[in-house]
């Protein structure tokens, strides 16, 4: 059985979990605190999440995909010959959209931890990458019509298919679902305004 270790708010990680729901791959969960990465660096060598350990054998979060499309090829996440067309929505997934959404909800993510210790740090660590929480707050209009910007892109992507590519789940689709889950996390929702992202949205939540 596979070892899982994962933030369970990190996009990368709910992206992984999702693709292995989907091939039904049997796997236990560890979670890795936000303030302390001491097993899984004693598991795995390294400190990023998401990471697999298989055996002897260490996949790191950039490589999960692929190994598990190599191990567990059906279903597969690259359905009706998208493959390079997927990899370019994960990567925009990754890369571009989920800091819209992050740092729109990233106000309301202190009250998701439960350690006095893991919420003082990520509150430092974020403030030194952004700004005072209180800044943040204050902008969250102007985050949120950037967001739903992106958001319409989704919503008109979904007009002629269930899936972001076509009538099946595929990598993209697991990717955008991670990008956007820091909403739901925190206690936020998809606008009403988006009915097809919001109805794909609960798609890919059952799987």
């Amino acid at each position: 059985m596979l070892t899982f270790y994962q933030e369970p708010f990190s996009h990368w990680c709910v992206k992984a979990k999702k693709i292995l729901d989907y091939k039904k791959v049997k796997y236990e969960t560890q979670n890795v605190g936000y303030h302390d990465k001491r097993e899984l660096i004693k598991a795995t060598g390294q400190d990023y999440v998401p990471a697999i350990v298989d055996g002897g054998k260490v996949v790191t979060y950039q490589d999960v995909p692929d190994f598990l499309e190599r191990q567990f090829p059906n279903p597969t996440i690259y359905p009706d010959g998208t493959r390079a067309l997927t990899k370019a929505l994960e990567n925009w997934a990754h890369y571009r959209l989920e800091e819209i959404v992050w740092r729109y909800v990233v106000t309301d993510f202190p009250k998701t931890f439960k350690d006095d210790l893991e919420r003082w740090v990520f509150v430092e660590l974020q403030e030194l990458k952004r700004g005072p929480m209180e800044l943040m707050e204050s902008r969250r209009p102007a985050f949120k019509a950037d967001m739903e910007v992106h958001l319409q892109i989704l919503e008109e992507m979904l007009t002629q298919q269930r899936f972001l590519l076509s009538q099946k789940p595929s990598l993209a689709d697991f990717a955008t679902f991670g990008a956007l889950s820091p909403l739901s996390y925190s206690g936020n929702s998809l606008p009403e305004k988006f009915p097809r992202l919001q109805a794909w949205n609960r798609l890919i939540d059952q799987i």
